[in-house]
């Protein structure tokens, strides 16, 4: 309560763990849109190293495999980007919206947030297939469960949350 202003209402304070959270969705977000231009030097990185005889012999039988299945994704990604992009594009601003919101304390935010998480895992099993988003342990885990560990944090600040 204010001493100089009693009917003035006191501004509800933003928990730590809630302003932690939004912080990591705004650097996550950026670097989402960041790596979308960088994801093209990557892809061209594996394809020439498949050129490369001697970068192919230093490989093992699986690297090379596994890093032939990866230029064919690639390639995928290559014929579909517009569409990539725009459900990157759109989940990046879905989770910068929604930590905004609930930087304002708003349980609408959370809900937006959610669906900028979930988009691109719908949106990119749909334009790659299945088994062009899901290749290995590490793309379960970036894929699936980050958004996932992100949500179920968010989660746990709903009570903060009207």
């Amino acid at each position: 309560m204010n001493v100089l202003n009693p009917f003035e209402q006191e501004k509800k304070k933003l928990p730590t763990m809630l302003n932690v959270l939004t912080i990591l969705t705004f650097i996550g977000s950026a670097f989402q849109l960041v790596s979308i231009p960088l994801s093209k030097f990557g892809m061209n990185f594996a394809k020439k190293a498949l050129e490369n005889p001697e970068a192919l012999e230093a490989m093992s039988e699986k690297e090379v495999s596994d890093l032939e299945k990866s230029v064919r994704v690639f390639d995928l990604m290559e014929a579909n980007s517009t569409a990539l992009w725009i459900v990157t594009i759109l989940a990046a601003v879905l989770c910068i919206y929604g930590a905004i919101q609930m930087r304002k304390l708003k349980k609408d935010g959370f809900f937006i947030y959610a669906v900028g998480e979930i988009l691109p895992v719908i949106g990119f099993t749909i334009i790659l297939g299945f088994s062009n988003v899901f290749i290995g342990t590490s793309s379960y885990v970036s894929n699936l469960g980050l958004p996932l560990l992100f949500i179920i944090l968010y989660a746990t600040q709903l009570k903060h949350l009207k």
